[in-house]
């Protein structure tokens, strides 16, 4: 199969399990609370609890990936992830839902997010790695935009319980897709360490490492919290619910503005400038949320949504380059992790800040100055 192709596949995977579970739950919630009346503080730890399924599976994920190729973490996606998240569809219980949808979601997020498909991009095109990752994310851009109307529309027409299993179908046809891979994508030569944990310890006792991965949990804090608050905090500064709405989808569409051109300009510059400039920029975005006027959102969009969509492909081509190569996929299966925990703080502190203040101005200097706390970590990284 031609790596131009099988990279083209691995966007397919990437693109329904992120839709199927990331961006399609947030949609299913007021939908599943208006049929059958489950809390949302239920349903808030059901998302949860996939996310640390997600962050402990990426270990285990990427040393499937290092082993077996694209067939490891891709058929377990296939059977735990989109099986459960399927089953669960037909639950009238809300612990037997809650289980069941934690479980399937939780297996797909560490089995088909960026973590993993980012590495098989660069190990099926080994000349040209930076290439098929930034080509990667730029097919996963498109994620969002289709998959959160897509969701809402068949949720609407149809009830949420189709609509949930149209994502669970979808995720599993993505898999199967990624699968069709076979054996590329594993660890060439001699295979990956006999000692994961050894290889673990080793990455981490790099400085370099180490400081990488405090810019990025830097960075994934002030990620999720925006992510998360956007919408009130553009409320609270004078736009109206249906404005705020309407500008933060049009940042998730600009962040195809980051990954546009981005791997010429990683020849330039390299990853490491490039990533603290996204920092730098999606900082400056932040910033705007305050202003409170309708050419300030828009900006906030261009340029936040510019930076954070140039991040997600920055973090793995540097990551990538700085980790062993046959233990890449374990590896970034710790950074997976890593993510998930600062993107599960980002919105924790965000909300005690704002009860703490009774203002939305803190939370945004905070996130900012996260960003720029992860910009002075690049320098050295």
């Amino acid at each position: 199969m031609r790596p131009g192709f099988s990279v083209w596949i691995l966007g397919v995977v990437t693109i329904t399990a992120y839709g199927s579970w990331f961006y399609g739950f947030g949609v299913l919630i007021e939908p599943i609370q208006d049929d059958v009346g489950w809390s949302t503080s239920m349903l808030g730890a059901t998302f949860a609890t996939a996310q640390v399924i997600a962050g402990i599976g990426a270990f285990v994920a990427g040393r499937l990936l290092d082993r077996f190729g694209a067939v490891g973490p891709f058929g377990v996606q296939a059977v735990l992830g989109a099986g459960p998240l399927l089953a669960a569809t037909w639950a009238d219980d809300i612990l037997v839902f809650a289980v069941l949808y934690a479980i399937g979601g939780g297996v797909i997020g560490a089995s088909g997010f960026y973590h993993v498909t980012t590495v098989a991009a660069a190990r099926i095109q080994p000349t040209a790695p930076a290439k098929a990752i930034a080509k990667l994310t730029l097919i996963g851009a498109f994620c969002s935009p289709i998959f959160i109307p897509l969701t809402a529309l068949v949720a609407d027409v149809y009830g949420w319980r189709v609509g949930a299993r149209m994502l669970a179908l979808l995720a599993l046809g993505g898999a199967l897709a990624g699968m069709a891979l076979r054996q590329q994508s594993s660890s060439e030569g001699n295979g990956p360490s006999e000692n994961p944990i050894s290889a673990l310890r080793l990455a981490l006792r790099s400085s370099v490492v180490r400081r990488m991965f405090g810019a990025y949990i830097a960075g994934g804090i002030a990620f999720s919290t925006v992510l998360v608050y956007q919408v009130p905090i553009m409320m609270h500064s004078g736009l109206s619910l249906g404005l705020a709405g309407l500008f933060a989808g049009f940042r998730g569409l600009c962040q195809i503005l980051g990954r546009v051109g981005l791997t010429r300009a990683l020849t330039r510059w390299g990853s490491g400038p490039l990533l603290l400039a996204a920092y730098a920029l999606s900082a400056g975005g932040v910033v705007l949320l305050l202003v409170g006027e309708v050419v300030a959102a828009a900006a906030f969009a261009v340029l936040a949504g510019a930076g954070f969509g140039a991040t997600s492909p920055l973090q793995a081509i540097h990551s990538s380059e700085r980790f062993a190569a046959a233990d890449l996929g374990l590896l970034m299966g710790m950074q997976g992790a890593v993510l998930g925990l600062a993107g599960g703080l980002g919105p924790l502190l965000g909300g005690t800040i704002r009860d703490a203040t009774g203002s939305w101005t803190w939370v945004v200097v905070a996130a900012a100055g996260f960003l720029l706390i992860g910009a002075a970590q690049m320098r050295d990284a």
